[in-house]
């Protein structure tokens, strides 16, 4: 899908969703966190749907159009319904939570594994076969993290400009395997010279590095790079393509389902 396929239609009938939220007191965390679902076209309890996490939540409703972009590709037969689940970024520890060497990595880990994804799928008639997991910049880090420490629970991921720094690219290259992983990976060719916490990185380099060494250890990678910066622009533009590649994935193992 090109991004001029994937303009985005405001027509109500694509912008009328239904969101429900709920605030979640995590013991790992020990604070709260607003959770929000939101339930497909014609949701039916009965039925079991693939889900998508989003770290930084509530920006991929309001920024990236996440919920409009998927009932309009819903609407015009190119996926199947899916709830999409928001986890709430705690804007001031960001980078403690979803680094990698984040001072609340691992607490952050434990909350989404314990915490969220058994709330979540206690409530809503989830395909656990058919879990993924969405990230922004650090949001990326987070969702690889969450798949190296539990990978028969996290295994699927849409990456975009996945900030990953000199500590998680050796992190990443001490897992002797990533033969679990599909992921798709998105990142803007103008995202060289991007100043972080951690310096000015060239996050296009590190991508295409990170890219390398998941595909040499067995991981099956969607990869793009295309013009675009570090904005929620540009990841809006190509979350259609991402959630295309989420339906190729969902129908190859509804079709050819593992032994």
């Amino acid at each position: 899908m090109t991004s001029q396929e994937s303009h985005l239609n405001l027509d109500p009938q694509y912008t009328r969703r239904v969101m429900e939220a709920h605030t979640y007191y995590s013991t790992h965390l020990q604070e709260e966190r607003t959770i929000k679902v939101c339930l497909p076209p014609n949701f039916d309890p009965l039925r079991r749907y693939p889900v998508v996490y989003c770290h930084d939540g509530n920006e991929f409703f309001t920024h990236g159009r996440i919920a409009t972009i998927a009932n309009q590709l819903v609407a015009e037969g190119k996926i199947s319904p899916l709830l999409i689940v928001g986890i709430a970024v705690n804007l001031p520890r960001r980078t403690d939570d979803y680094a990698s060497d984040g001072a609340r990595s691992g607490a952050y880990q434990s909350f989404v594994l314990e915490e969220c994804l058994p709330f979540v799928e206690t409530r809503y008639p989830v395909d656990v076969r058919q879990r993924f997991m969405a990230g922004v910049s650090l949001g990326g880090v987070a969702s690889l993290l969450l798949a190296m420490r539990a990978p028969d629970v996290v295994n699927k991921l849409l990456l975009f400009s996945g900030a990953y720094y000199e500590h998680m690219q050796h992190k990443a290259a001490a897992q002797a395997s990533f033969d679990f992983l599909q992921a798709y990976m998105m990142v803007g060719t103008k995202e060289t010279a991007l100043k972080t916490s951690h310096g000015t990185q060239n996050l296009l380099a590190l991508n295409r590095s990170m890219r390398d060494l998941l595909v040499t250890r067995g991981a099956r990678v969607a990869y793009r790079e295309e013009e675009g910066d570090h904005v929620w622009g540009f990841w809006q533009t190509w979350l259609p393509d991402a959630l295309m590649w989420l339906q190729t994935v969902v129908h190859s193992e509804t079709v050819h389902p593992e032994e």
